[in-house]
């Protein structure tokens, strides 16, 4: 609800607590239509690499739809512009389900047109929900409490995210490689994100959202980009964006198409990943509020690296540990990189830049990072399975993917220097903030401060 005034704790307290609970039944959306399981039913329905390879970079190819996101918060404001978009989005997940029976009965080409379209647009939504979602936490937090409640929202989300990819987990291992099974838990995951609109709907904002938002665009836009801080923040958030996109998805296409195995096999690797998330999310705000957001992000970027390399020591046959230890880093570099530029943020731009500046981050780190990242994922693999010159170092089917991510890791270590050109949080601005208490249960009365 648009209050057109400024929040009182205790709407604040209400706002944070729908939030939260709205995280609930997002986490089970997302774990049921996420990228792990869209890439579990693209390998399932026979895509080739180089269509896995464009998946994997909707997430952030998606951005490219974000300025509808500003035009609709201009006229309803931030949380029923979430919401418009939110239902597209899940309505979105039903048309690449549908890939499955149009791959069957009508034409596989069609079926992947399809899955490719309903990724764009489900990712595309995302992105225009979200697009003031960071001026929406600093409505509904106080200085005092906002590292906790990013912490805690994402700590929500991956708690109950794990908790679904678990018992998707059971379900495939009962009903195996089952394209239909897959199919069922997209269903579930659309449904469930629907139904998440009604607690989003519950939550207040002050109306400063829809000013800023009808503000001219082009003179806003200019001064950020004139501002060394924010390109700064832009190149390295870019870099960041463009390193989980390379890395991450394709750990799970290496185990189902260089090692072969199941889907429940593959599955239990990401509860494995979802793990780390929710553990990370717990600790890295503290961390990042002890050593300072750009500190904790330039340590992320390393340890993805390093995470990302340990696949060059797999053997041709599968041994548990080292793809687990791969999932292990990437989770706790993924979220602690995710917070640390959340906060960095939140603590770097002023509150009445925060819509215009999180379009272009959006817009040029995500989609930039989607766009330059897709062609290079398709590239690599199609080029790296031409020349085959690998078989000597890598033999076997995982070969081709320990070429590949050893291609990336070259061309991504000289790109850390961007990250560390982001310039620190002063360090006053970090001690402002108090000290965390994380507690393992659903906060059900979460502290709010008055931010003075």
């Amino acid at each position: 609800m648009i209050l057109n005034r400024p929040l009182t704790a205790e709407e604040q307290r209400r706002s944070q607590l729908n939030f939260y609970r709205y995280d609930i039944l997002n986490g089970i959306s997302y774990a049921c239509l996420g990228e792990t399981v869209i890439i579990l039913f693209a390998v399932q329905l026979n895509c080739s690499n180089q269509i896995i390879s464009v998946l994997s970079g909707m997430i952030y190819f998606g951005y490219l739809l974000l300025p509808l996101g500003k035009i609709v918060s201009a006229r309803v404001g931030a949380v029923r512009c979430q919401v418009f978009f939110w239902i597209i989005r899940n309505l979105s997940a039903l048309l690449a389900g549908l890939a499955a029976p149009v791959s069957l009965y009508l034409s596989p080409t069609l079926a992947a047109a399809l899955l490719l379209t309903g990724a764009f647009l489900f990712y595309g939504a995302r992105a225009a929900g979200i697009v003031v979602v960071q001026p929406l936490y600093t409505e509904i937090t106080g200085k005092g409490d906002r590292a906790e409640f990013v912490g805690r929202n994402w700590k929500i989300f991956y708690t109950y995210n794990l908790l679904t990819i678990l018992a998707i987990t059971g379900v495939l291992y009962w009903t195996g490689n089952n394209i239909w099974t897959l199919t069922g838990i997209i269903v579930l995951g659309a449904a469930a994100g629907i139904t998440s609109t009604r607690l989003l709907s519950r939550i207040d904002e002050t109306g400063k959202i829809v000013l800023t938002s009808r503000a001219p665009a082009r003179s806003e836009l200019v001064k950020l980009l004139k501002d060394n801080v924010f390109r700064r923040m832009l190149a390295a958030g870019m870099i960041l964006n463009l390193s989980v996109m390379l890395l991450v998805p394709f750990c799970t296409l290496a185990l189902k198409r260089g090692y072969g195995i199941g889907n429940g096999p593959a599955l239990v690797y990401y509860v494995i990943f979802l793990t780390m998330l929710m553990l990370c999310s717990r600790s890295s705000t503290s961390l990042i509020r002890r050593a300072g957001p750009r500190n904790v992000a330039l340590a992320a970027y390393a340890l993805l690296l390093v995470s990302g390399s340990l696949w060059l020591a797999a053997p041709e046959v599968n041994t548990w540990w080292i793809p687990a230890l791969v999932m292990i880093g990437c989770a706790c570099a993924q979220i602690a990189q995710t917070n640390a530029m959340s906060i960095y943020f939140l603590d770097m731009i002023a509150e009445e830049r925060q819509v215009f500046a999180s379009i272009l981050v959006a817009v040029i780190s995500g989609a930039g990072a989607g766009i330059l990242g897709m062609a290079v994922s398709a590239g690599l693999l199609k080029l790296l399975a031409g020349l085959k010159f690998y078989r000597g170092l890598w033999p076997g089917q995982i070969g081709l993917y320990q070429a590949y991510f050893c291609t990336v890791i070259l061309l991504l270590l000289p790109a850390g220097v961007l990250v560390y050109r982001m310039i620190p949080v002063p360090l006053e601005k970090r001690l402002a903030r108090r000290n965390i208490v994380w507690s393992w249960l659903y906060p059900h009365q979460p502290h709010v401060h008055d931010g003075k």
